[in-house]
């Protein structure tokens, strides 16, 4: 028996990834880091070679990450 099913229900392990989380995924395997500023809201900081087809993916769905952040992005140096 499980002990810690506080938060995770047997069919948790069978629920498809929404389309957001599947978004989520897809624009969090190319985060490098995110930096608050001053507001608390985030910049988000892409890895050197991230695809312009996920950084046009992040300013169509900014508004889906987990905490404030800022449509406007930078990337690696």
């Amino acid at each position: 028996m499980v002990e810690n099913t506080k938060f995770i229900t047997h069919l948790d392990i069978l629920r498809m990834p929404s389309p957001e989380e599947e978004i989520i995924g897809k624009i969090g395997k190319w985060i490098a880091s995110a930096k608050p500023d001053k507001d608390k809201i985030a910049t988000i900081i892409f890895k050197k070679n991230t695809p312009t087809e996920i950084l046009k993916l992040y300013e169509k769905n900014y508004d889906l990450i987990p905490f404030p952040a800022h449509k406007e992005y930078k990337i690696e140096k």
